[in-house]
């Protein structure tokens, strides 16, 4: 940008320049002019064509004055506005620069001056690199070699250095002038927002650290919580096992020393009573667990119920009226029938002790939709059809400091003897093994409401299961049974009780020793009974060896841990015949083995 001085020098040398080129032309034009007046033709004028002449000269002289006094007065506007110009160029609030191509500051305003802590002669002929920290150069360099190849405003952030601080953050632009090769540069402070980012991303980090630091502490808290759960878990476990124990050790030391086959017998009858009983324990810890093995069916619920009330009426009071309103809408379900049993069965006898001076139990169904998830009436509970089950009574109800413990394994308030504490907890399982939602209304005094929802499906033909037609348990012909099992005891409990139901029998003590056999003798096996988790070769490496070895003899599999149900379903994809869950009784057990004979054959 020209200074002042320098600017005026020039506009005078380019106006004198312009009058004398316009008096060359009028004195060219004068000598061209044949009518331009000599002394000799002067003499000849009259007076009026003197007077005309001298009035065209006057009028002449005064145009040019009037032109005179425009020129001068362009000329005083065109200096205000350069004089404006200046002073907006010098106090614009960004710094401006024109920097050449070999990169020296040709000009620059006082705001750039102003920024660098520097004094504006100190900046024009020197390198703009000279003023970049040493760090951010190459950003310059870039930025400057896209702008001399394309010509595209480049924008960038880099460091200068200051005279009073370390160093100033800079937004700059770059652009090339329309004219010229030189090129302009616009920079702004922005140290203090580049300040502002730095605080705030400290910020941030001490935060995530925070944050770290509150999940490993909740982690930790989560962990003691389990930690006392499983305590608590633990030795209700522990207590209900050992009166089990108590009782069978104590019948089994009595059954020993007695000869009375009927005190004998009596006390066996016991000892399966008590170990029915831990079956069923394990099951409801399973079932809170949601880790026992299920089997969806269709199941409309509303004649399901109808035919449970009809049996729950034998342990029902008098006292206690029992209705069931049921939907005539079809309530069709996918449900596993002995576990909504169990459901239904804990609830039912919950309402009945909740109530023993007698009251209203009342048992409804219904379908019901949801359209969107905001009208669903729990949390994650999708939109779509439910069938609603509510089991009601006019009991006691629960008090609010307990209500958050009911579905806690082996939490109660019962009194000793009347209940392990874990009826709802099984319920609560079982729900969520169907995929279903469960809560609870109770006002104390009034009564108390379960109410479970579980996915509707839609109705459909079905055809009614066929009647059993054997009443005794079913046996087999002297077919040969490979029983692979690596528990001694339960192995000769298995061989005696197939013997029992008439079938011949072998055995293996892992997957390995059972293949051998039946490489040996395949042919004089019918079908193979083997346990899923074993030593050296399980079960399911022994269904695929066999199936690898191209042996055809069929195979069921007994599991007692529920984490094995995803590799049980696999396995009947891929043509295991059955399966069974220990505990295993013998009636299960003779289905299944006649079950299974009776698919190979077919």
């Amino acid at each position: 940008m020209p200074k002042k001085g320098t600017s005026k020098k020039t506009a005078d040398t380019a106006s004198a320049s312009t009058k004398k080129t316009l008096r060359q032309r009028a004195e060219d034009s004068l000598t061209q002019n044949e009518t331009a007046l000599t002394p000799e033709t002067v003499t000849s004028l009259t007076p009026e064509e003197i007077k005309g002449i001298l009035h065209e000269l006057q009028v002449h002289q005064i145009e040019l004055e009037m032109q005179n006094e425009e020129l001068r007065q362009s000329q005083l506007a065109l200096e205000t506005v350069k004089a404006h110009y200046f002073d907006l160029y010098d106090l614009a609030p960004v710094g401006f620069f024109t920097i050449g191509l070999k990169g020296i500051i040709e000009e620059a305003n006082l705001k750039a001056a102003v920024l660098l802590g520097v004094e504006r002669g100190n900046l024009v002929g020197r390198p703009f690199t000279h003023f970049i920290l040493p760090s951010d150069q190459d950003i310059y360099y870039l930025h400057f070699n896209k702008l001399l190849v394309n010509g595209a405003t480049q924008s960038f952030e880099l460091r200068l250095k200051q005279a009073t601080r370390p160093y100033l953050w800079v937004s700059a632009t770059a652009m090339k002038e329309p004219q010229g090769q030189n090129y302009k540069l616009v920079i702004t402070d922005i140290t203090d927002r580049k300040k502002t980012e730095q605080q705030l991303q400290a910020s941030h980090i001490r935060l995530e650290e925070t944050l770290n630091k509150l999940q490993e502490s909740q982690a930790q808290l989560v962990k003691q919580e389990r930690l006392a759960a499983v305590g608590q878990l633990a030795a209700g476990i522990a207590h209900d096992f050992n009166n089990i124990l108590a009782v069978i050790i104590l019948h089994v030391e009595l059954s020993l020393k007695t000869h009375d086959l009927v005190k004998l017998y009596n006390r066996l009858q016991i000892i399966l009573q008590q170990a029915e009983y831990a079956a069923e324990l394990v099951q409801q810890i399973m079932d809170f667990g949601r880790r026992s093995i299920i089997q969806l069916k269709p199941l409309d619920l509303t004649p399901f119920l109808h035919d449970q009330i009809q049996i729950f009426r034998q342990d029902i009071p008098e006292n206690i009226k029992m209705n069931l309103n049921g939907s005539y809408d079809t309530c069709l379900i996918a449900a596993d029938e002995n576990r909504l049993r169990q459901v239904i069965t804990n609830l039912v006898l919950n309402a009945r002790d909740s109530m023993p001076d007698g009251g209203q139990l009342l048992i409804l169904t219904d379908r019901c939709h949801f359209a969107g998830d905001n009208e669903t009436p729990l949390p994650d509970m999708l939109a779509g059809d439910w069938v609603r089950l509510t089991v009601q009574d006019t009991g006691a109800g629960i008090e609010p400091e307990i209500l958050p413990h009911i579905f806690e394994p082996f939490f109660t308030t019962k009194g000793p003897g009347k209940g392990a504490g874990l009826g709802l907890a099984q319920v609560y399982g079982i729900v969520k093994q169907h995929n279903g939602y469960i809560e609870v209304h109770t006002t104390v005094g009034q009564g108390t409401a379960f109410i479970i929802y579980l996915p509707a499906l839609f109705a459909r033909e079905r055809k009614p299961a066929a009647p059993d037609q054997l009443e005794n348990l079913p046996s087999g012909h002297g077919e040969t049974v490979l029983i692979v099992e690596d528990n001694d005891l339960l192995r000769e409990a298995m061989v005696s009780a197939l013997q029992g139901l008439n079938y011949r029998t072998e055995t293996a003590v892992n997957g390995a020793a059972a293949l051998t056999l039946l490489q040996q003798a395949h042919q004089e096996i019918d079908l193979v009974l083997s346990d899923l988790r074993m030593p050296k070769m399980d079960g399911k490496a022994l269904f695929r060896a066999i199936k690898q070895h191209g042996l055809t003899v069929p195979m069921v599999v007994v599991s007692g841990h529920p984490s094995e149900i995803e590799s049980i379903q696999t396995l009947m994809g891929e043509g295991l015949v059955g399966y069974l869950i220990k505990p295993v009784n013998i009636q299960a057990l003779a289905k299944l083995l006649a079950q299974a004979l009776r698919q190979n054959v077919s």
